[in-house]
């Protein structure tokens, strides 16, 4: 049985890490070859929950590790074996009749590239299994080989079969007759090639087993002790995290009487670390791999989840709490069909008010309690939960880090300590990092002219709305990509990354798009051609025409031979490409006429010199292309490619813009998206008006209306757990981005005041690296944005749930300062979201420019339902505990 892991275990500690960058599979990844990172990934993906496994792969990671040895093979060999072995066409095997006078010819002039690889693959596949025999040689006569004797003695087998004896006798060849060759070749390719695949799989392992040997050299990991299955056993010595430098070690031991860990502890004080880390502990274990401990034993389970950076899914239309439910639920039902798991949640219901939080928290742990096979680790801000379990359940251990102040400055030992936090510090926090005396700095309102920097958006931001990536799943940046070129998808990216900050450029840019929407006009070319005329003008086409027209004689001389195709390319991309300029310069006179912008009359212009170049009027010539000679090929080839490159250039670049042009107006005109009226920044009058905004990517997505102007700079936005708070701001801060590059928007009406930019902040992860827990990094993100809107810079700051990360107390008090303190720059427009209702409350008392809104919830026979549209006031729903008792979770734990 495998061991039952998810994407979402996976992403919170870390496994493979974004495009695989400081992640624990990086760490243990040192082997030598491709083959063998593979196999180091299967093991990742699929970690052992078998007991004798285990410690059959422990064995033999420890032999490897006693030993010292390196890997005895060339890394690079294995590149060009596995390229040699893919081959398997029977059109390419090497035969005598192949030995001719013309494949002889095309060896003399380099030009027989398909024998040179083969004759590469069948020396490499006799170094590697030459190499594997003198490697056995020496394993063999090894008493101590202990648990890998047996994929010793598979290679031996393979090694020793009669069908590889002919490799042996070309030991040490650097080169092989065209005949023996052609032996080999049939032999590897066609005869024995599932033996080589196979012998090359132990290899994979082997080096698999020295890389990870070698990594618990160098950082002392130790080899875990698997027990078996049932005792639920955990036993563990000093283990901290192999990723945090200068890591503070820590020992738990857990059995059947003792499975519920509830862990309390100051902002900061080493929670959320400490649950990755006794999670990679148990996941490495559970792999036969080294753990960053003293020591550790444990009783094999059966999977593990974890819930530590768990993020809305606005895809499914989910808020952050009814995702936190969703993914408690769940673990829930996983418990229902397996009986040993590793359960650990980082601050349960964080996306939900203090009460209904405390309510879910005592209700899930008490069920949780009684599953006695599993063990579970729950960390919580609300401390009063964990002293009400206390008197409820006897199987949980309550543990805390503790907090040791040193004046008004916090010391966090990262020591567990047995019992329950007292400790509340989130305020002592924001205060030493001078938040508050940061946003009310001198700085004042800059108007803005044409100097100013581009327009400030950073990554936090940019994933926060999903904004760019080709290949993450509905990202704004998709919506818009339906170019159909490398170019134009290039250039559109460009625009996503570099918004305006000019009324004038944004729209310029409107009116291109409002243009190019309106003609609607097919494509210029098909796929088909433009494929080839962009291979043909990405070749070489340097040079002198003299150089020209000997390179293109000799490639007729080869074609004539039957030993080179690329004339014919050259012809064939010669052809493609004036047929391209001739419909390029057809569409642009389409282009033309009454109705263009301004803006666009210019590169219009620009465009018909390019066609007027005289150099290229034989593009436009009748005369029927298969007329041409070599030498009219190799002048003409040379005339597009070297003479004209620049005119070629700018063609391109502006049948890219092209491209961009008619996929952004596509997507305005299928979707119904409207264009934003861009006005210059005035601090006296800026405003935001965005009527009936909506999510482009939701389907039937509500619309609703925001408008921030300079008296009421501020948007304190309420609302149940899922009644579309997080979805609305993110609509906003999308019409804003967007607006701002001067494309259409999801909305039926918008005008804005140009801003220098956006921040938002509605996803923050806690940051492992940096040693940051989740509030502390709440706390870097607001003191950053109020660096940037203490500066004097007009900024549009959208804050989703300020300060979650914290105990109650602190978070209201820190909302009501940190709201306060930056309603006071009215040059700046705000949305700030909270679920502490009398935080707002507070405000209204104290301040007299904010907007005061929410998104209501209606019951229907006690069940919730959303409406999505705003409306003025605070709220006062809190139906947290009734989506869970919805849910079933309580009953489905208890089943």
């Amino acid at each position: 049985m495998a061991f039952i892991i998810d994407k979402q275990t996976l992403d919170d500690l870390n496994i493979f890490g974004k495009r695989g960058r400081d992640s624990i599979y990086n760490m243990f990844n040192t082997t030598r070859t491709r083959g063998g990172a593979q196999v180091l990934e299967e093991m990742f993906l699929y970690p052992l929950s078998e007991e004798e496994k285990i410690n059959k792969r422990s064995s033999i990671i420890r032999f490897f590790q006693t030993n010292g040895m390196t890997f005895p093979f060339r890394g690079e060999l294995f590149d060009t074996i596995e390229y040699y072995l893919a081959n398997t066409d029977n059109r390419t095997r090497l035969t005598p009749e192949d030995n001719t006078l013309q494949r002889k010819l095309k060896g003399a002039m380099g030009a027989d590239t398909d024998y040179d690889q083969l004759h590469k693959g069948v020396l490499a596949a006799i170094e590697i299994v030459s190499r594997l025999r003198e490697f056995l040689e020496t394993m063999e006569g090894n008493n101590e080989t202990g648990p890998y004797r047996d994929e010793i003695e598979e290679m031996g087998r393979l090694v020793r079969d009669p069908d590889l004896a002919p490799l042996f006798e070309e030991k040490g060849s650097r080169k092989l007759s065209y005949a023996k060759t052609a032996a080999l070749d049939t032999l590897l390719r066609f005869r024995v090639r599932e033996k080589m695949q196979r012998l090359l799989y132990w290899i994979y392992n082997l080096d698999v087993y020295i890389a990870v040997a070698l990594v618990a050299t160098r950082r002392s990991f130790v080899i875990a002790r698997a027990l078996p299955g049932g005792s639920n056993t955990l036993k563990i010595t000093r283990v901290y995290h192999p990723q945090v430098k200068n890591a503070v070690a820590n020992s738990l031991t857990v059995d059947r009487s003792s499975n519920v860990i509830f862990l309390t502890g100051a902002n900061m004080a080493g929670k959320s670390t400490f649950m990755k880390t006794l999670s990679i502990a148990v996941f490495l274990a559970h792999m036969g791999f080294p753990v960053p401990a003293e020591e550790m034993e444990f009783s094999v389970l059966e999977g593990m989840y974890t819930t530590i950076n768990l993020p809305d899914n606005l895809n499914m239309g989910y808020s952050h709490f009814y995702a936190e439910v969703l993914r408690v639920k769940k673990v829930a039902e996983q418990l229902g069909r397996s009986k040993n798991l590793l359960v650990i949640f980082d601050e349960l219901f964080r996306g939900t008010n203090v009460k209904d939080a405390y309510d879910a928290t005592v209700a899930i742990t008490e069920a949780f309690s009684g599953k006695r096979d599993c063990l579970f680790v729950i960390s919580t801000h609300i401390i009063e939960a964990g002293e009400t379990l206390g008197g409820m359940c006897d199987n949980i251990h309550f543990v805390y880090f503790p907090t040791v102040m040193e004046g008004k400055v916090p010391r966090y030992t990262y020591t567990l300590a047995d019992g329950i936090t007292g400790d509340r510090h989130g305020m002592m926090i924001i205060n030493n990092e001078k938040v508050i005396d940061i946003i009310r700095g001198e700085g004042k309102p800059v108007a803005g002219d044409a100097t100013r920097s581009p327009f400030l958006v950073d990554k936090q931001t940019l994933e926060d709305l999903n904004m760019l990536g080709e290949f993450r799943p509905n990202s704004i940046f998709n919506l818009f990509n339906i170019t159909r070129t490398r170019g134009g998808k290039q250039l559109l990216e460009a625009m996503f990354q570099q918004p305006l900050n000019d009324a004038a450029a944004i729209n310029e840019r409107t009116s291109i798009l409002a243009y190019f929407q309106e003609r609607a006009l097919p494509f210029p070319v098909d796929n088909e051609l433009f494929v080839t005329v962009d291979h043909y003008f990405s070749g070489s086409g340097g040079g002198s025409l003299i150089e020209a027209f000997f390179y293109t004689g000799r490639r007729k001389l080869l074609h004539y031979i039957g030993a080179d195709k690329e004339y014919e390319m050259t012809r064939a991309g010669l052809v493609a490409a004036t047929r391209f300029i001739k419909r390029l310069r057809a569409f642009v006179e389409q282009l033309s006429g009454e109705g263009v912008p301004t803006a666009y009359r210019e590169r219009l212009e620009k465009a018909r010199v390019l066609f007027a170049d005289k150099r290229l009027e034989w593009v436009f010539d009748a005369r029927e292309e298969k007329k041409w000679r070599w030498f009219d090929v190799a002048r003409r080839d040379f005339t597009l490619r070297a003479s004209c490159r620049e005119v070629i250039r700018q063609m391109m670049q502006l049948f890219y813009e092209i491209d961009a042009y008619l996929a952004v107006s596509g997507v305005a005109r299928a979707r119904g998206f409207t264009y934003a009226r861009a006005l210059p920044f005035d601090a006296a009058s800026n405003r935001i008006s965005v009527k009936e905004v909506y999510h482009p990517c939701i389907e039937r997505a509500v619309p609703n209306t925001i408008e921030i102007v300079r008296e009421r700079n501020v948007v304190f936005l309420t609302g149940a757990n899922m009644a579309g708070k997080s979805t609305l701001m993110k609509s906003f801060s999308i019409a804003v981005y967007l607006a701002h590059m001067g494309f259409p928007v999801a909305a039926r009406e918008m005008e804005f005041s140009v801003q220098d930019g956006l921040f938002t902040s509605i996803n923050v992860a806690d940051n492992l690296n940096m040693g940051y827990s989740h509030f502390y990094a709440e706390v870097l993100r607001v003191k950053h944005v109020a660096k940037e809107v203490a500066s004097g810079k007009n900024l549009v700051v959208v804050f989703d749930e300020l300060f979650k990360g914290t105990n109650v107390k602190d978070a209201y008090d820190a909302t009501v300062a940190v709201t306060g303190a930056y309603s006071d720059h009215r040059n700046c427009s705000f949305i700030i979201s909270t679920h502490i209702i009398e935080a707002g409350h507070a405000l209204r008392e104290e301040k007299n420019n904010l907007q005061f809104v929410f998104v209501p919830t209606i019951m229907k026979d006690g069940v919730p339902t959303y409406p999505y549209r705003l409306r003025e006031g605070i709220t006062d729903d809190r139906h947290g505990m009734i989506i869970i008792n919805n849910e079933r979770i309580v009953e489905i734990i208890k089943q």
